[in-house]
């Protein structure tokens, strides 16, 4: 068996794999809960549907059946239904890049265990029916769901923990793919059949039905405590979704209004991930003016409350300085230029600071002038020359020929830089403070105005 920690790292990295953006969608399919409902591979071809809940596995341990109401009626020998065209449709919506589950329980069915050993035995039937084990009578043929959700709302609580675990187990035997575990517990906290399974095992996913109870989003919407649950949970990046009703027969529906200015609430939690829907058929009736069914409603919510970092207040300043060498004909001193430029980090800033220093191998310094522009978008560009010339290179002397780098510097504020020299080009180290630096080097160019007598 694997351990707590071999079991936390593969729930880590199955989170992972699915995208931790904050705006997916999930879906419930299979009970027809508001008639009409359409096959599988329908649903799926919806760009904004991120997960599909095949439910229910509703039958268990023994006798073991699932049951998807319009949509699969032949049986096997055993009377355990097989769903042949769903296992096409699980493949399809797979291409489709669609996460698919198989959700064990229900609000209507015969399931739970009398203890943990024929839980932790069941493990071996969900692996070899419906996951990448073998058996001769699978429902959805040799179609691989890519997990179990745990819908548990009657029938106890023993056993989960450990059919989980032994789950997490059969996973890491196929490296071939990323599987999920979730649960779907009811918002009350903590979940009366769901509570030890969360506590207990590693999940990825929950699916909280925030409706037919008072802590729906229309009555004391409790999010914030199971995101303190999620804080200390065994996986710490489990990732909750808001289950909502898709139709307003159900108690707790909420409008897209309703929804959306809770989202705002919570939307910048790190472990919310979007909105969880019961069911497909339901969503595909709920249709507003423009046409769009209530997934692309919901979609659109949870875009538009996408949530941004905050900026900082401070005002920064970015600089970049490129070079470009002009080739000037002088005496065999070379003369270096080096630039760079401070930033300051305060609430306002009207000028940068910036230095401009020179050093020369002669016993003279040459001291260098600038010119700048300011564009139209109020960036500031400054192109260092030699005193004493125009924009073309100064010659000072006969012989060999030197490069001297000038710099450009480009600042995404305006910048005004005051370029003083000293008499006679004879400097004295004397510190200067710019306002964020002291210089003290000689043969500097100060950006602030000095006096020289």
């Amino acid at each position: 068996m694997l351990s707590f920690k071999s079991l936390l790292a593969a729930a880590v990295v199955a989170s992972s794999a699915l995208a931790s953006a904050s705006n997916q969608v999930a879906l419930y399919w299979g009970q027809n809960g508001a008639g009409g409902q359409e096959r599988l591979a329908q649903y799926c071809q919806e760009a904004d549907v991120d997960i599909i809940l095949l439910s229910f596995l509703n039958l268990f341990p023994d006798p073991l059946n699932v049951n998807f109401a319009n949509q699969c009626g032949n049986t096997f020998e055993s009377g355990l239904l097989h769903c042949s065209q769903i296992g096409a449709d699980i493949k399809t919506c797979q291409s489709l890049g669609k996460t698919v589950l198989l959700s064990l329980g229900g609000g209507v069915g015969d399931y739970g265990f009398s203890d943990v050993a024929s839980a932790t035995k069941f493990a071996d039937t969900l692996w070899n029916k419906f996951g990448a084990g073998e058996d001769p009578e699978r429902p959805f043929d040799d179609a691989v769901v890519d997990g179990f959700d745990f819908d548990i709302e009657h029938g106890g609580a023993t056993g989960y923990p450990e059919l989980a675990t032994a789950l997490r187990g059969k996973f890491a035997k196929d490296t071939s793919k990323n599987y999920f575990l979730s649960a779907a517990p009811q918002c009350p906290y903590p979940d009366a059949s769901l509570g030890d399974l969360l506590s207990k095992v590693p999940l990825d996913f929950a699916f909280i039905q925030f409706y037919n109870n008072y802590c729906s989003i229309n009555g004391q919407f409790n999010y914030d405590t199971w995101s303190k649950f999620a804080d200390s949970a065994p996986n710490k990046n489990i990732k909750l979704f808001v289950g909502v009703p898709a139709t307003s027969n159900i108690a707790g529906y909420v409008d897209t209004s309703k929804l959306s200015s809770a989202i705002e609430e919570i939307k910048c939690d790190s472990h919310f991930a979007g909105v969880s829907l019961w069911d497909a058929s339901g969503a595909w009736l709920n249709t507003d003016e423009k046409g769009e069914n209530f997934v692309v409603q919901v979609k659109n919510v949870l875009n538009q409350n996408a949530c941004v970092a905050p900026s900082s207040s401070a005002t920064t300043q970015s600089t970049t300085t490129t070079s470009s060498a002009v080739t000037q004909s002088t005496t065999t001193t070379s003369a270096a230029i080096t630039q760079s430029a401070t930033t300051t980090s305060a609430a306002v800033a009207t000028k940068s600071n910036q230095i401009v220093t020179s050093s020369s191998s002669s016993s003279s310094s040459i001291f260098y002038g600038n010119s700048t522009t300011e564009s139209s978008t109020g960036i500031a560009t400054g192109t260092v020359l030699p005193t004493g010339s125009n924009e073309n290179a100064a010659t000072t002397g006969s012989g060999s020929n030197t490069k001297l780098a000038i710099s450009t510097v480009t600042d995404v504020q305006k910048t005004v830089i005051t370029i003083t020299s000293c008499s006679e080009h004879k400097c004295v180290a004397t510190p200067v403070t710019t306002g964020v630096v002291v210089v003290t080097d000689i043969d500097t160019v100060y950006t602030t105005l000095l006096s020289f007598d």
